[in-house]
């Protein structure tokens, strides 16, 4: 294969070769389905990004290179620290780290950071952003040509080593923040040399990171080595500038593996081909998570609905044990007087009396039980008319003070369904209050912030312990109310310290579509 594709070409034709594969190194760097930012390390400001990165953070290039990372990333986070002093420690570093996009919104992503110098000897660094909300991403492996193609055709080898030496920095840098494995066949030499990774794909470890092409066919079984010499083949026969090929393999242990190997071709004048540069991609890892992560969104649905579900059943057997423990008590003693004023007639007045007493008692408690199971108040007068209805009820009968602090402006935007769930999540909550704390007043505030909506409960009762596994629902029961609207909710407590509760809703969970 060596001695039908070498040639002996005059040196124009080398320096073009040379800076065509800058022309092409630079075309992968912006055509990478791969999120990806170069900036410079003294002042944060950016430099270069590629479409993908635009695409994810929303703004168009343009915008983009007028921020600086402290726009786009939440730099005062302790993982995002961490995450710049390993750089600076080890020239790269990866972290799980929120980026803020255009709409405000927050998305965590997976960073990688790779510090490399310039040609004017300036420290920079390439960063790559992969979003872990959506890891189902459509073939991200399009990453072509991440290697600069240094050409060593004989006569031209300082020339050529020059030009790569301006580039090793960056080559490095790609090769460190990839998740694909980079691969470089230069066809004169036959060598054929890999990035890191190789091992994690095919399961096995090279004696070298560079070998000979013949020698790296050796490694696979017969069956496989004859398909991917079919392929290469009818790829050089061709005129063809790119490749793509899908593999299914099995690894060593017997595993069965799928990969996508994406290449793009160098050739020479004669169109025959001089270098092959391409990337491997683990079809079969992706699938892997992909199947993961459902299997994570099912148990959370799985478990979210069981805590609802839970969370009724407890609401009804609270309302059993109030009908049987107290309102059949006063209806029964109402039926006995009924009976004892029939039995002696020149006591009836008395007895029709007492019966009169414990069957406005009974409807006292039946009209408690239905204010708590609501919701004629919401709907007809609004959810903080509900509330304070439901704080004045607490305090005519129990000795405890609450506060009530609310935007009225907020009530406006949000949907009925969302109006209900804030209040069960306030009756709860001054549930467990009156039942656990022994508080002697609560502060209850509703407002909007940056962020969205929220809401906290404080109370000056005993506290607890938030270490501690709780024995009751109520708490979950109000988390779980907050994740149905994208929420979340912390309990901040210390013992005899009293108790906060804060949920915080994002914007577009809660507002009413109009």
């Amino acid at each position: 294969m060596r001695a039908i594709l070498k040639s002996n070409k005059p040196l124009s034709f080398v320096i073009a070769s040379s800076k065509s594969s800058d022309h092409l190194h630079q075309q992968a760097f912006s055509h990478s389905f791969q999120a990806s930012i170069i900036f410079n390390v003294a002042d944060d400001n950016i430099i270069s990004v590629n479409r993908s990165a635009c695409k994810l953070f929303g703004y168009t290039k343009k915008d983009m290179l007028t921020k600086n990372i402290r726009d786009l990333f939440k730099t005062d986070d302790k993982r995002y620290q961490q995450l710049i002093l390993q750089r600076r420690k080890h020239g790269s570093a990866r972290a799980d780290q929120a980026i803020i996009k255009k709409n405000g919104k927050s998305v965590l992503c997976a960073i990688t950071s790779v510090e490399f110098k310039n040609d004017d000897h300036k420290l920079n660094s390439i960063m790559t952003i992969v979003d872990l909300s959506n890891r189902i991403l459509q073939e991200n492996m399009d990453v072509q040509n991440q290697k600069i193609a240094a050409d060593t055709l004989a006569g031209v080898q300082h020339r050529s080593a020059m030009r790569q030496s301006e580039s090793n920095d960056w080559i490095r840098s790609v090769n460190k923040t990839s998740y694909d494995l980079i691969w470089d066949w230069d066809i004169p030499s036959d060598l054929i040399c890999f990035g890191k990774g190789y091992e994690q794909i095919f399961g096995y470890k090279l004696p070298s990171h560079k070998l000979l092409f013949t020698e790296w066919m050796t490694l696979f079984e017969p069956e496989q080595r004859a398909m991917i010499k079919r392929e290469i083949n009818t790829l050089f026969a061709s005129a063809k500038k790119s490749w793509k090929a899908v593999y299914q393999f099995n690894i060593p242990d017997g595993t069965p593996t799928q990969i996508i190997s994406r290449a793009n071709i160098l050739r020479n004048t004669d169109g025959q081909v001089v270098r092959v540069i391409g990337v491997i991609h683990d079809q079969s890892r992706l699938q892997n998570l992909t199947r993961a992560h459902e299997h994570d969104i099912l148990l959370r649905e799985k478990q979210l609905a069981e805590a609802i579900i839970e969370a009724k059943e407890m609401e009804r057997s609270e309302l059993g044990k109030e009908l049987h423990d107290n309102v059949n008590q006063l209806l029964g003693a109402s039926v006995l007087y009924l009976d004892m004023a029939r039995s002696d007639p020149s006591r009836a007045d008395i007895y029709l009396s007492h019966s009169e007493e414990y069957t406005k008692n009974a409807i006292s408690e039946i009209r408690q039980l239905t204010k708590g199971l609501l919701c004629d108040l919401l709907q007809d007068f609004g959810l903080l008319a509900a509330i304070t209805q439901l704080t004045n009820d607490i305090m005519e009968t129990l000795p405890v003070k609450i506060h009530c602090l609310f935007d009225a402006a907020l009530e406006t935007d949000m949907s009925e369904a969302f109006k209900l769930n804030i209040f069960r999540i306030v009756q709860e909550q001054l549930n467990n209050i009156l039942k656990h704390a022994r508080a002697n007043e609560v502060h209850l505030t509703l407002s909007s912030t940056e962020r969205g909506l929220m809401m906290s409960i404080a109370d000056d009762g005993k506290g607890f312990d938030t270490t501690q596994r709780s024995k009751g629902v109520g708490m979950s029961n109000i988390t779980s109310r907050a994740r149905l609207y994208k929420g979340e909710g912390h309990f901040l407590s210390e013992p005899g310290k009293g108790c906060i509760l804060v949920v915080n809703f994002p914007p577009a969970s809660w507002r009413a579509i109009t």
